[in-house]
């Protein structure tokens, strides 16, 4: 993932619950105790090597910086294969000095959530720290590292993307051209060059895919499904060559995030008719769809980096300024500010589609499939999902699973996320890998 513009907030991170314990990654946070000693079972795992997007690199809070490359999943992971004979993990990390990477967002006052507008003021920028010049494109270029490296991850990168020649230009993806010497190189090239002696794998690709249609309102386009199954088998088919093991991941339900699910239509007009005090209560808003202005109904989502965008709802000089904005038929949200509940029935059967090639390939290979719903939905119930005494829940902030962006995790998510994938590879190969205890990793800071 990693398609999410909040230009207009800024970029930084931040936390408001942090827990900082001592790491103790040999806790199964299902268990009382720990009495079976981790074993590799069929799968070896001497060379680890994770293929993904921004969740795979370990993006949060709107960008890619030191702290959340190394709270990444396949960080984490890697760690618990070090105890069944798994190698070192090499990561393309920004240095000390560039720790900021590309900018993130920070939490500098807790908001309150019922108020679009406190959000909006509660969060601010960290710049980045590693901006080595401007792209041919008036984009920006970091710092590059060209060693050899595990974690391929590149935010933004789709499944579509993978067999695109000049991916890693200074007109391409700014996070793949900082890893590559050769700027026509592909990210198939690129994940082929650097399996040498790989034994195991992770490959969570496609969020991209569905993401981008998301978040600009459905105006993205989806990836066609042919295109996703000809190069979703073509990396599949790399990864397994020789028979490698590994897993795969599919892609979790991008509108229960709290990027979707924070400004409820419902919140939304409670705030305006505070602060209109309308004669009348006002019970739906305008909305622009492809088909056409419509008011809005159930199943149409707004999404917080929009919030400023709300806050101007009833505003005759904002919009079209014919009529006041949002509440009227001549002056509708746009559509890039909402996602319809059309829009959400063609994302969630393209995610569908996605998921099911994707599993197929994993079952024809032979290797895990993970479902990152399995762990979401309980995360996003209505008890949350406790381990350790510690409640994580699907709300934005105090949540403690999702950083500030709304759609990727904190590095307590990511632990989570690392539970569930070695619980499918222990299902699979009959390995004993201890889980790690989320409680041993911060979630949203408070930034003084």
């Amino acid at each position: 993932m990693y398609s999410i513009n909040w230009s207009r907030w800024g970029l930084v991170l931040a936390l408001l619950v942090g827990v900082n314990a001592c790491k103790n990654n040999d806790i199964d946070p299902n268990a009382s105790s720990n009495v079976i000693p981790p074993t590799r079972g069929s799968a070896d795992f001497t060379k680890y090597v994770a293929v993904g997007n921004s969740l795979t690199a370990g993006y949060a809070d709107g960008g890619l910086y030191r702290d959340g490359q190394l709270n990444s999943y396949p960080s984490i992971l890697a760690e618990q294969f070090a105890t069944v004979g798994g190698g070192s993990f090499t990561q393309p990390l920004f240095t000390e000095a560039q720790a900021a990477g590309s900018g993130y967002l920070k939490l500098i006052r807790v908001p309150s959530l019922a108020d679009p507008t406190s959000i909006i003021t509660s969060i601010g920028q960290v710049a980045s720290g590693a901006v080595r010049g401007t792209s041919t494109n008036g984009g920006v270029l970091y710092t590059k590292f060209t060693d050899a490296n595990q974690n391929l991850g590149v935010p933004g990168i789709r499944t579509a993307d993978i067999l695109t020649v000049g991916y890693g230009s200074a007109a391409g993806n700014p996070f793949f051209e900082r890893l590559v010497a050769d700027p026509t190189a592909t990210y198939f090239q690129y994940v082929s060059n650097n399996l040498t002696n790989a034994t195991f794998f992770s490959c969570w690709l496609g969020n991209n895919d569905a993401l981008g249609f998301a978040t600009s309102g459905g105006i993205t386009p989806l990836t066609p499904i042919a295109l996703f199954t000809t190069n979703f088998t073509a990396i599949m088919n790399k990864l397994t060559e020789g028979g490698r093991k590994g897993v795969v991941v599919g892609i979790p339900s991008i509108i229960t995030a709290p990027y979707f699910s924070t400004l409820a239509i419902p919140l939304v007009l409670a705030q305006v008719n505070l602060l209109l005090k309308p004669a009348a209560p006002i019970t739906a808003l305008y909305i622009q769809t492809t088909t056409g202005v419509r008011t809005t109904q159930a199943g149409d989502l707004l999404m917080i980096p929009n919030a400023t965008n709300y806050a101007s709802i009833g505003n005759t000089a904002v919009g079209t300024k014919n009529g006041p904005y949002g509440l009227s038929p001549t002056n509708p949200l746009p559509n890039n500010v909402v996602l319809d509940a059309g829009e959400v029935t063609a994302l969630n059967a393209s995610i569908a589609a996605f998921n099911g090639i994707m599993k197929a390939q994993a079952d024809s290979k032979g290797v895990a499939y993970v479902d990152p719903n399995t762990v979401l939905t309980q995360v996003g119930g209505a008890a949350g999902l406790t381990q350790n005494g510690i409640t994580y829940t699907s709300s934005f902030i105090q949540g403690g699973v999702f950083s500030l962006d709304g759609i990727h995790l904190t590095p307590a998510g990511y632990a989570l996320m690392a539970n569930e994938l070695i619980k499918g590879i222990n299902a699979k190969y009959g390995s004993t890998i201890a889980q790690v205890n989320p409680a041993s990793y911060r979630r949203v800071l408070l930034q003084q």
